[in-house]
């Protein structure tokens, strides 16, 4: 039968160099690297620090002739100790691959992923090849997830948590396994371990002789709430709980505890339930631990075992194991110096009973505290790119990895001067614009911009400080060189509102618009212009007015006109006139009326035609012509001539001249005879 005296443990650094174990402390433990610290001695005194740091080392526990169980991992430290009269002695630290990714940190962001894969590749980077992942119940991507400032050790530490993953490590001759483990309760049961509560000697077999048991009064709520602006009503609070709704804990509390925790660092109910189970979980894991001291050597973090033989029934059950502090030595190496204290081992470890859960602690994230200075970035040959919110792509002059293109980073939210339903402030930052970025919380994973600024690439619309006294909103055509801009000049003496437009200008008033201008006013369309007035218009000119139109004027009038004129009205046409009246015209002149009319003028009535006046003067420089469908005057220079039938009603007077000529004609008149005007005529010239 093995005893203690059989233990033996060895270390195996590969074929060149050559060392025994004198003594040594193992530290292992769910969620943390373990780490074993060696004590070595060997004949060599020279043997080169460099030659073994950071290369693969396996200890071995032997009972007898047995390997017990492996420990593998690369060598952290090494150094040299005393010299004794044959032996060189060493210190020797040993961990796990994992503890390279603590020698690196970086600023980084993971898009569109996993928990599972993000953590693969940080692994990988840093060469810890056997992993292995329990299943997650839900299996969610990460929209955008940012290692920032921090070791990617501790990046792979805060995700586990959040995931409500522990890690722990099993070994082999050659290599160990990094394990991600999410349900304690279903982890193997190695084996049973037997409580002796009085060891003697050279003991026969492994067993515990030291068990102590604990309760803690521990949180048995926890509540988690988060926002997101997706749903901004909706409260995404999730609450766990070991009180039942009798009142009556499940945990070691008889009362209700609760921890509440703002933000929860997450944006869907699918995420806030098992969040906040986790962090409950890891609470109440503390409530009912039990420490002991044994020498089984096979007791691993990460696994069960099954104790029997406690005087105390309800001790012998399962339990789960979640550190270990390993301690043995072994003189009998050092043969030529050594006492007679032989070989010994024994363990330290701390216990949780199977059936409760493990979660490990959540882990501190990065809080960054201030502004950040970002990018705007978007597709090639793209000016604006941004989604149904206004959201745009930034790249942080931190991300190594950025290629200034759309994937850059998430979506990212812009802070607006006034933000409402469908009302407020929209300005889009552009790509290339320079931003200013803050992070919710301190929380790298949920940047939103807050500001703008220029640079030595995206100057000031105005030279500086030449125009420090202009305010302004220009803006820059979609792929184009025009501006639309509102600007204000406050110089003394020069102020100013400009407003520029591109193209269209639209003005709305829905109610009234007062306009009063001090001074002149300039208005200048190039083509078109349309006014429409749906009512009355009213314009008073104090003094003159002069309108220019270089082609046609059309006036449409539904009712009536009345222009007013307080003194004298000159048109003058270059050309025609045509005045159409389709009912009555009244011209009342209070004075004189001259028509002058430089060729022909035509009258014409299509029935009567009657001019009253006291006297009538009708003049023709070279002839005067009345002409009616009976005959005609005509008065020229040649005299009066008469053409047509002549009757006389009343008495014809005549002065100057024949009596009996009036006679003849008013003879012939009454008679109704004809009457022989060119004999008339010659008749008169004659006498």
């Amino acid at each position: 039968m093995a005893t203690q005296s059989d233990y033996r443990y060895t270390l195996n650094t590969g074929d060149k160099y050559h060392f025994d174990v004198v003594s040594f402390q193992l530290t292992e433990g769910l969620s943390e690297p373990f780490k074993l610290e060696l004590q070595l001695s060997s004949f060599d005194p020279n043997v080169p620090f460099s030659a073994l740091i950071d290369t693969s080392v396996t200890f071995t526990f032997w009972l007898g002739d047995k390997a017990v169980r492996y420990v593998n991992g690369i060598v952290t430290g090494f150094g040299l100790g005393k010299s004794g009269f044959v032996r060189s002695y060493y210190q020797m630290i040993v961990q796990p691959a994992l503890v390279r990714a603590g020698l690196q940190s970086d600023s980084r962001i993971f898009q569109h992923q996993n928990s599972e894969k993000i953590i693969r590749t940080l692994l990988q980077k840093n060469r810890v090849d056997k992993v292995a992942f329990e299943a997650l119940p839900l299996d969610w991507e990460r929209e955008y997830c940012v290692q920032y400032r921090e070791t990617d050790f501790a990046f792979i530490e805060r995700l586990a948590a959040e995931e409500g993953w522990y890690y722990y490590f099993s070994h082999e001759e050659e290599n160990h396994v990094l394990h991600f483990g999410h349900q304690s309760t279903t982890s193997p049961i190695l084996g049973t371990l037997t409580y002796n509560a009085m060891p003697a000697g050279d003991r026969p077999f492994a067993s515990l002789w030291q068990f102590e048991y604990c309760r803690k009064v521990t949180t048995n709520q926890h509540t988690l709430r988060d926002y997101t602006f997706l749903n901004p009503n909706y409260p995404l609070e999730h609450q766990q709980s070991a009180v039942h709704s009798n009142g009556v804990s499940s945990s070691s509390s008889q009362l209700s505890y609760e921890n509440y925790d703002y933000p929860g660092r997450y944006k869907r109910d699918e995420q806030g339930r098992p969040f906040s189970r986790y962090r409950l979980e890891s609470a109440l894991a503390l409530s009912e631990t039990a420490q002991a001291t044994g020498d089984d050597m096979r007791v691993i973090p990460g696994y069960g075992f099954t104790l029997e033989g406690h005087i105390n029934a309800a001790f012998n059950q399962d339990w789960f194991v979640v550190r270990v502090e390993h301690q043995g030595y072994q003189t009998g190496v050092m043969e030529e110096e050594a006492g007679e204290a032989g070989n010994r081992y024994e363990n330290k470890l701390f216990l949780i009973p199977h059936h409760t859960p493990w979660r490990s602690p959540q882990k501190p994230h990065p809080i960054i505290r201030g502004t950040q200075v970002a990018h705007v970035v978007g597709p090639e040959g793209e000016e604006i790119y941004c989604d149904e919110w206004g959201r745009v792509k930034l790249q942080f002059p931190w991300d190594r990895r950025g290629k200034f293109d759309e994937h850059s980073s998430c979506w990212v939210r812009v802070m607006q001067g006034w933000a409402g339903a469908q009302y407020g402030n929209m300005m889009l930052p552009r790509i290339g614009d320079e931003v200013l970025v803050k992070f919710l919380h301190g929380d790298p994973d949920q940047p939103i911009v807050t500001g703008r600024t220029y640079h030595s690439t995206t100057e000031p619309p105005y030279l500086l400080p030449k125009h420090k006294t202009r305010t302004t909103i220009k803006s820059k055509t979609h792929k184009g060189n025009g501006f639309n801009e509102l600007r204000f000049e406050d110089e003394q003496g020069q102020e100013e509102i400009f407003l520029h437009a591109e193209k269209d200008l639209n003005h709305i008033v829905k109610h009234d618009e007062t306009t009063q201008i001090g001074n002149d006013r300039t208005e200048q369309v190039a083509r078109d212009e349309i006014v429409n007035i749906g009512n009355n218009r009213t314009e008073t000119v104090v003094q003159d007015e002069d309108l220019t139109i270089n082609r046609d004027q059309t006036h449409s009038i539904g009712r009536n006109r009345i222009t007013k004129i307080e003194q004298d009205d000159i048109l003058n046409i270059n050309n025609s006139r045509y005045v159409n009246v389709h009912g009555d015209t009244i011209i009342h002149v209070g004075n004189e009326l001259n028509i002058d009319i430089a060729q022909n003028g035509t009258w014409h009535a299509g029935e009567v035609f009657e001019q009253i006046c006291e006297t009538f003067d009708l003049e023709g420089y070279e002839q005067v012509e009345l002409s009616g469908p009976g005959g005609s005057i005509i008065i020229n220079r040649e005299g009066i001539t008469l053409v047509g039938d002549v009757y006389i009603e009343g008495e014809l007077c005549q002065e100057g001249g024949a009596p009996d000529m009036v006679s003849v004609l008013q003879l012939a008149a009454n008679e109704g005879q004809e009457i022989c005007m060119d004999c008339l005529r010659l008749k008169l010239q004659q006498e």
